[in-house]
């Protein structure tokens, strides 16, 4: 940790791109704080779980300083900044002439939940004003133009090029499962429409990369060949595609006590029907929206009417699940 209780990025985080941002290990990474919040978030359960008031303790000590000192230095006015660099010049700054706001430290300020929720808008609105674009959410904007000896190898590619200002994909999954904390169905759904590769591919003399996996990079509105995809069958985030929409948009996720069913599906979504195998368990799920799926009002289990979202675990048995939405 930094001296003002920041991670260090050292020579990169979650983008190895940053790679020369702090190699002379003063460097901080926001993207990195409200990561490592969120995990410590994560370890509470373990620790209630296990009834150790000690750990629970610490650790949330830990969190309340890493709170404290992300809305103290990261925070930019309109959103968070992306990382600071040695010399202590921040990255992902309206001060930057070049990488002016990062997708990262916006979305995870909200899948966090690390700060207050006027922050985490102020920052999306952000998200949706400068990086939501028709081929998904940009890593960044803008561009590198050239290269940035204090930032790193991202700044080298050419301009809108993988990670120098396009679409990254995995972290664009991220955009989604943000949007989708904050509410925003309608839109989660069209930012994965615009994400899609099938739909993408069907304009193939742009898109130019295979319809049915998942490119990493989509070229961004600095490159001459924009919506142009590149390095497909990215299997890692076609796997964070996959969880997100099956977990936060479908909304039928694990929870510690069972499977919580939680759907945030489009307006005009009418019905659909999800098989999920759980811990040997099989739950036939069959959706029904007679409104704008703001809400459940009634689950029904095997017939019966069920009280909670929740549905326990039970190994070896069929579950029948009818849920209806208004």
């Amino acid at each position: 940790m930094s001296k003002r209780y920041l991670p260090l990025i050292g020579g990169g985080d979650w983008n190895d791109g940053l790679n020369a941002v702090g190699t002379f290990w003063k460097g901080e990474s926001i993207w990195l704080a409200f990561f490592f919040y969120h995990i410590l978030e994560k370890w509470q359960y373990i620790f209630n779980y296990m009834n150790d008031k000690n750990s629970r303790k610490k650790y949330k000590q830990i969190q309340q300083r890493l709170k404290k000192a992300i809305q103290k230095y990261a925070w930019d006015g309109e959103w968070f900044i992306r990382a600071t660099k040695d010399s202590g010049e921040p990255v992902g700054s309206k001060k930057c002439r070049y990488g002016k706001i990062f997708l990262n430290a916006q979305t995870w300020s909200v899948i966090s939940n690390c700060v207050d929720r006027k922050y985490q808008i102020k920052a999306m609105e952000s998200v949706k004003k400068y990086l939501l674009k028709e081929i998904g959410p940009l890593l960044f904007y803008p561009a590198y133009k050239k290269p940035d000896i204090n930032i790193g190898y991202l700044s080298r590619y050419a301009p809108g090029v993988r990670e120098n200002g396009g679409v990254y994909f995995h972290a664009a999954t991220w955009a989604l499962w943000a949007l989708l904390e904050l509410g925003e169905r309608e839109l989660a759904y069209q930012t994965y429409r615009n994400l899609s590769p099938v739909i993408a591919g069907l304009n193939p003399d742009r898109f130019k990369s295979e319809p049915y996996v998942i490119s990493a990079n989509i070229d961004g509105p600095d490159s001459p060949y924009y919506g142009r995809g590149s390095w497909s069958w990215y299997t890692g985030s076609a796997a964070w595609l996959f969880i997100i929409l099956l977990n936060e948009l479908l909304g039928i996720k694990p929870d510690w006590s069972g499977i919580k069913i939680e759907p945030r599906i489009p307006s005009h979504w009418q019905s659909l029907n999800i098989i999920r195998y759980f811990r040997n368990a099989i739950l036939n799920i069959n959706i029904r929206n007679k409104g704008k799926a703001e809400k459940i009002y009634k689950i029904l289990v095997n017939g019966k009417v069920f009280k909670t979202n929740i549905i326990p675990e039970a190994r070896n048995k069929k579950y029948n699940i009818d849920v209806f939405m208004i």
